[in-house]
C-alpha cells in the first residue's frame, strides 16, 4: 500500500516543458535520433557526436545512448536482481476538463496522485510499433520529482548501501547513492515527449507511472532490473489532495505551442 503524503497548500499547474536532455539530466536520460534527417551511408566522412559506421556502412550505431544500473547486490533481502524486459500498453488516461478559456489550447489536465521510484534500478521505456506519422500524435508525461532530506516517515524504504553493477545516471549527482526520503512536490516537473523519444529513469527517481496523452495507446518495452521483492523494486507514496490542495499537469493539443520551461499556475 503506497506511503500517504500531504500535498503542498494550493491549486498547482504545471505547464510541461518539451522532454530534452539537458533540461531532464538530472533525473535520467532521453534516448533519440540526433539527426534524423541523416541517411546512413559509408560516404558520410563527418559523423555526428558518439556515432560510428556499422554493419557495412548501412547503419549508423550510436554508443551508450543509456546506462543501466543494478544496485541489487546491497538490499536487504539479499535477492540478487536479474534483467528483465516487460512490455506495458498504455492507453490515453482520462483528463479534467480544462477551463472555458483553455479549450483552444489544452486537452485537460491530469491529477497527480502517485509517484514511484526504483531505489535499486533504473528503468527505461522504448515506445514501439509508431510510424514516423504517429510519433508526433503519440504523446506521454514525464513527472518527476528530487528527494527530501531522509525523514522518520521514509525510514521503512530501503536504498542501496554500496554501489552494484553499472555506473552514470541514477547513481545521483556527482556520483553518489540514491538515498532516502520522500518526493519534494515544491520541486516536482513534468516534461512532454513524443513517441520517437524514449526515456530512462535514473535509480532512486521519484516519478509518476507512465501517463499517455495521444490519441491512441502506446505500447512500451520497459527495460530494467528486478529481484521480486516488492518495497526493494519499487516505493510508491499517494498525494493526499483536496479542492484546496492538488497537483495537475496542463496537457496541451498537439501542436500547440509550450513553454521552454515548466511554469507553475498557483491558486492559493
Amino acid at each position: 500500500m503506497p506511503l500517504k503524503i500531504d500535498t503542498p497548500r494550493g491549486n498547482t499547474t504545471l505547464e510541461p516543458s518539451r522532454l530534452c536532455q539537458n533540461t531532464f539530466a538530472p533525473f535520467g536520460t532521453v534516448i533519440e535520433n540526433p539527426a534524423p534527417s541523416l541517411i546512413p551511408s559509408s560516404s558520410i566522412q563527418q559523423l555526428p557526436p558518439d556515432a560510428v559506421h556499422a554493419n557495412q556502412g548501412s547503419a549508423l550505431k550510436y554508443l551508450d545512448v543509456t546506462q543501466m544500473v543494478d544496485l541489487y547486490a546491497s538490499a536487504p533481502s539479499g535477492k540478487p536482481g536479474k534483467a528483465v524486459m516487460n512490455m506495458f500498453v498504455c492507453a490515453h488516461r482520462s483528463l479534467l476538463s480544462p477551463a472555458a478559456e483553455s479549450q483552444a489550447t489544452l486537452l485537460g489536465n491530469f491529477p497527480i496522485n502517485i509517484l514511484e521510484r526504483h531505489p535499486y534500478t533504473t528503468q527505461t521505456f522504448i515506445p514501439l510499433g509508431l510510424s514516423p506519422s504517429e510519433t508526433r500524435q503519440a504523446r506521454y508525461l514525464v513527472i518527476v520529482a528530487p528527494s527530501l532530506e531522509p525523514s522518520p516517515r521514509d525510514e521503512s524504504f530501503p536504498v542501496p548501501s554500496h554501489r552494484g553493477s553499472g555506473s552514470g545516471i541514477g547513481i545521483g549527482i556527482g556520483g553518489s547513492l540514491p538515498g532516502r526520503g520522500l518526493p519534494d512536490l515544491t520541486k516536482i516537473k513534468a516534461f512532454i515527449a513524443n513517441g520517437a523519444q524514449a526515456v530512462t529513469y535514473g535509480a532512486g527517481t521519484w516519478h509518476a507511472p507512465m501517463v499517455a496523452v495521444g490519441s491512441k495507446a502506446i505500447d512500451f518495452v520497459v527495460v530494467q532490473f528486478a529481484n521480486g521483492e516488492t518495497i526493494e523494486d519499487c516505493q510508491e507514496v499517494e498525494l493526499e489532495t483536496s479542492h484546496e490542495s492538488n497537483l495537475t499537469v496542463a496537457v496541451p493539443i498537439a501542436g500547440s505551442d509550450q513553454n521552454g520551461g515548466v511554469v507553475e499556475r498557483s491558486m492559493l
